[in-house]
């Protein structure tokens, strides 16, 4: 008896340290593939070799976040801008608020900003609905398989991605809200053991017209004998769009597509005078990606070959009835009809190593060709002032409709884990182009992980800016003059980051940084032609937390002081930076009262904004904005209703204008209400 409960003992052991160690197993298992999916969702971005905020699309929908514009709102250092094409975009820390391509843009790894203006805005539109998440790298670090990213980059991963286990889930969304505001869209995922595939589509438009002027023909843009014709009125910012995007993997091949139709008012008008309210800029966007990606052993093979289109197409009326241009006088006034079609063809090649202790190695090479495959230019007749529409695509075209430039990028990159607490990443970029190259962009960040609680980064990098191709190439306009002379805009950080982490989702982070800023790319009404004409050196501070004040709400608040010198035509060397805000105050709080109804707040400060030296206005008065939300889930039937009141207090918002243009700058929408619908399944 005995000796069979020995055995029976034996074998109960036995048994146990089996089922243990299949435990353990699947525990390790189940660490490393959670540890995979973290890395490549940025969940651990605080071990990241760069200054991140991650933005989770759920969370933002709680807060009545309707689209990526009001997203990256709340991110620290971030401010918005716009022009008089209503052509908005977001400003890192201060660099360069009159130039477009400061950052890039990147949906599900593939870059969109467009040609023309190395812009865009045509995306901040995006429903919230869309995005599953948002990271945004601040600094020029932000270097990526070969793209340059000169302030900071921004990845809007959509609902495409997909891991073992975390399935996305499927779902309809309906909008209403001011300015007769509606959007419909929807979201599908589809997937087999070999085939994944994934669909998204929105359809949005609204009225938006908002009280402007008096515009820029009062300050004489358009000449002394015009000023009389300024008008003040409704500046037409309505939106009609659509989206399409189609996302592919099958094994070891992807394919990522989109189609964007985007429309929108004429807004300030092409020449600084108030269009009419129906005048229209299209900017459309439409890009397809294969990749092929293999891992061998060590090696990770990630080969891809995209082609994106995009365009600028303005149909508007100019100049007002009986405006004289050039001894002409233009009795109905004068319109005109502008379009150039972009292509741009890339392929890249990136081999990354990890057969190295401790060391990941990534080297590849990115080629792009660009080129205007379409031009046209009409005008109203210049010579007799009738408005009839007149071809000048070839005797007095608005763009170089030759334009192309090739653009060689190789990077090298390395990641050493130099023990357990110490990580360094070290690299470069060497670009070449057709017409100024670029040259070398060396890059290293040192993560020092002292345990869970203190996380300390420096970073050390440069970085640069490609001319946009309206810098470059455009003609015969009375605002902006093209030059294929300039040089790519240079930057040079140092940042020192430190984040103490309180618990698993509650952190404090701060950081400095310095930006030293030349052959900034600049222009002015009093001289129109794009040159390397200003520099700046930037310094600043960001401050970030994220916690809760009660088990039941979710808070986030960050801080960001911005100053420097600025310096254009080699004059003013001690001025300060115009058109940025020196304080930034961000944050929302949301109070779950059950799980099901939550109620969130959102609150943003943005500071007054000095002028260039030459302009004698006020500064740009600083605002302050409050919105609310209301969100009700019912799980059981898998749908959500959220109603939303933004800038409850009715704050006046503008961004700056350029002088001698609209003198009371870039009127915005004041309060505004917005009530969403959505259901999963």
């Amino acid at each position: 008896m005995k000796y069979k409960i020995n055995l029976f003992l034996l074998a109960s052991l036995t048994t146990l340290h089996l089922q243990a160690g299949d435990l353990r197993t699947s525990l390790f298992n189940d660490m490393k593939e959670f540890g995979t999916i973290a890395t490549q969702t940025k969940q651990n971005e605080h071990y990241q070799p760069y200054i991140i905020s991650v933005f989770q699309g759920k969370g933002l929908e709680k807060l009545g976040v309707s689209n990526l514009k009001e997203a990256l709102m709340l991110v620290p250092g971030v401010d918005m801008a716009t022009d008089n094409f209503n052509n908005q975009t977001p400003i890192f820390r201060g660099s360069n608020p009159s130039a477009y391509g400061q950052s890039k843009l990147l949906i599900d790894g593939v870059v969109v900003n467009n040609l023309f203006f190395d812009a865009y805005s045509e995306y901040l539109s995006m429903p919230i609905d869309m995005i599953k998440r948002i990271e945004v790298i601040r600094g020029p670090g932000s270097k990526v398989d070969g793209i340059n990213a000169y302030a900071g980059s921004i990845n809007v991963v959509t609902y495409a991605e997909d891991f073992k286990g975390f399935k996305s889930p499927d779902k309809v969304v309906f909008k209403y809200g001011s300015y007769d505001y509606g959007m419909g869209g929807f979201v599908k995922n589809f997937k087999t053991p070999t085939l994944k595939a994934h669909i998204d589509f929105y359809y949005q438009k609204d009225n938006k017209n908002i009280s402007s002027g008096p515009d820029g023909l009062s300050q004489g843009v358009l000449g002394p004998a015009n000023v009389g014709l300024s008008q003040s009125g409704d500046a037409p910012l309505w939106l009609d769009e659509y989206s399409l995007g189609i996302n592919l993997e099958y094994k070891e091949f992807s394919l990522k597509t989109r189609l964007l139709e985007h429309k929108q008012g004429s807004a300030y008008g092409i020449n600084f005078a108030l269009p009419q309210k129906n005048d229209r800029m299209k900017l459309p966007s439409y890009y397809a990606e294969l990749g092929y990606a293999q891992k061998i052993n060590h090696l990770h093979i990630d080969i891809k070959a995209g082609v994106k289109y995009d365009a600028f197409d303005s149909k508007a009326k100019l100049v007002p009835d009986n405006v004289v241009l050039n001894g002409v006088t233009f009795p109905n006034g004068g319109y005109g009809e502008h379009y150039a079609k972009q292509r741009v063809l890339y392929q890249s090649t990136y081999l990354k190593y990890e057969g190295f202790t401790n060391h990941r190695i990534t080297l590849g090479y990115r080629v792009t060709q660009e080129k205007t495959i379409d031009m046209t230019s009409k005008l109203s007749n210049l010579r007799t002032g009738d408005a009839t529409l007149v071809d000048y695509t070839n005797t007095l075209p608005f763009f170089d409709k030759d334009a192309c430039r090739d653009v060689y990028t190789i990077s090298l990159q390395d990641t050493y884990d130099v023990n357990e607490k110490l990580s360094v990443l070290y690299g470069v970029n060497y670009e070449q182009t057709s017409y100024k190259d670029a040259g070398f962009d060396p890059r290293i960040s040192l993560v020092y992980r002292q345990d869970f609680k203190n996380i300390f980064k420096a970073i050390y990098s440069t970085s640069h800016r490609n001319p946009s191709w309206q810098e470059m190439f455009t003609k015969n306009n009375r605002s902006r003059v093209g030059s294929t002379d300039l040089e790519p805009e240079e930057v040079t950080s140092y940042e020192l980051a430190y984040i103490r982490n309180f618990t698993s989702d509650s952190y404090f982070q701060s950081d400095l940084f310095y930006l030293i800023n030349k052959n900034q790319i600049y222009n002015s009404a009093a001289n129109p032609t794009y040159r390397n004409a200003a520099k700046t050196d930037i310094y600043g501070i960001e401050l970030e937390y994220k916690g809760h004040i009660f088990p039941n709400d979710e808070l986030y608040a960050n801080y960001t002081y911005v100053n420097g010198k600025f310096t254009v035509d080699a004059t003013n060397a001690n001025g300060s930076l115009p058109n940025v805000a020196h304080n930034l105050a961000k944050g929302y709080y949301i109070y779950h009262f059950s799980s099901a109804v939550s109620l969130g707040t959102t609150l943003k400060y943005v500071d007054s904004k000095e002028r260039i030296p030459t302009d004698l206005r006020q500064k740009v008065d600083a605002y302050t904005t409050l919105d609310t939300s209301l969100n009700y889930k019912n799980t059981h039937h898998n749908y959500s209703v959220n109603v939303s009141v933004k800038n409850i207090f009715d704050a006046d918002i503008r961004y700056p204008s350029p002088k001698n243009t609209y003198v009371d700058d870039y009127a915005q929408e004041r309060r505004t209400f917005l009530i969403t619908l959505k259901k999963s399944f």
